[in-house]
């Protein structure tokens, strides 16, 4: 039997480029509502195994993919499969695990799982898999502290010097999504001075996130998207396809629509008028219906 392939995470994390998100239709992977999730993974094996059976193999010394296990138990966890009062359980285990792995696609896997779980208990190990070696693994722990509750308490201070201080696009994007989805008025003037950002990427990630703020200065970089006239085909450079352009648009309607902005109407009713994409189009006029009532 082949060995499953590990899912390209490595290749490519810029956000704005490359559309892993979601149910992993989603064009685009700046949201700023709902889960963010992970991996695209193909030709993975299946398996009737129990999280408990997973765990036990993550555990042993022998067991050559331990990554495997990891990924098939975030799996389970997504599916709900964990009774509640097994969480502490598996959150000590999976700690143990990542602190013993010397394979960066199995402590990669273990955070994707800990994210997965949504529980308080496991920040500890998820901000710890902000200075990890492997860039995937910061990558996805950033991911994860986006996705968790509200109320969490989080101590932002790792997440903002990250964002301030990475040369990684795709990991500063993705404090930029934790920061604006969390509304942490900490990293909001951060999230202003990105408005500037010689990258396109950043850029539009900000532009986004300040949504969630209702910062008019951001208010110029969203009426460019929602103007963007895609490129045909695979996108070149400095100009998003046409999937990314759609995804982008679509997730700054829906930041409006949640936020009950106002203050881009016209620029939805241009919209309207002008874009070719029927799913941009009912997007935009529901939202301006909803909006003006």
């Amino acid at each position: 039997m082949n060995e499953p392939k590990q899912p390209p995470v490595g290749e490519n994390r810029k956000l704005l480029e490359n559309p892993i998100v979601g149910s992993l239709t989603v064009p685009i992977a700046i949201v700023l509502i709902g889960a963010l999730i992970i991996f695209g993974v193909t030709k993975m094996l299946s398996t009737d195994r129990s999280y408990r059976d997973l765990v036990n193999e993550l555990h042993s010394k022998t067991f050559g993919n331990r990554w495997i296990a990891a990924y098939e138990l975030s799996k389970q966890i997504s599916a709900k499969n964990i009774p509640s009062e097994e969480v502490p359980w598996l959150i000590t285990n999976l700690s143990e695990v990542y602190n013993d792995a010397v394979d960066p696609r199995t402590r990669d896997f273990i955070i994707v799982a800990l994210g997965t779980l949504r529980n308080e208990q496991t920040l500890p190990l998820i901000l710890k898999g902000l200075s990890d070696k492997d860039p995937n693994v910061q990558f996805h722990s950033m991911v994860a502290i986006g996705n968790m509750p509200l109320d969490f308490k989080i101590d932002w201070g790792p997440i903002l010097k990250t964002m301030r201080e990475t040369s990684d696009e795709g990991l500063r994007q993705a404090a930029i999504l934790a920061v604006a989805t969390h509304k942490l008025e900490e990293g909001k003037k951060d999230l202003v001075g990105f408005l500037s950002s010689a990258s396109l990427s950043i850029r539009y990630a900000a532009a986004l996130g300040l949504i969630n703020f209702k910062e008019e200065s951001s208010i110029a970089v969203l009426e460019e998207i929602l103007k963007l006239a895609p490129a045909s085909g695979k996108a070149v450079t400095g100009k998003l396809d046409v999937n990314q352009t759609m995804g982008l648009q679509l997730n700054i309607i829906s930041a409006l629509q949640k936020n009950k902005w106002t203050k881009l109407n016209v620029a939805l009713g241009n919209l309207v008028k002008n874009s070719h994409n029927k799913k941009v189009v009912v997007k935009a006029q529901e939202t301006l219906n909803l909006l003006k009532n």
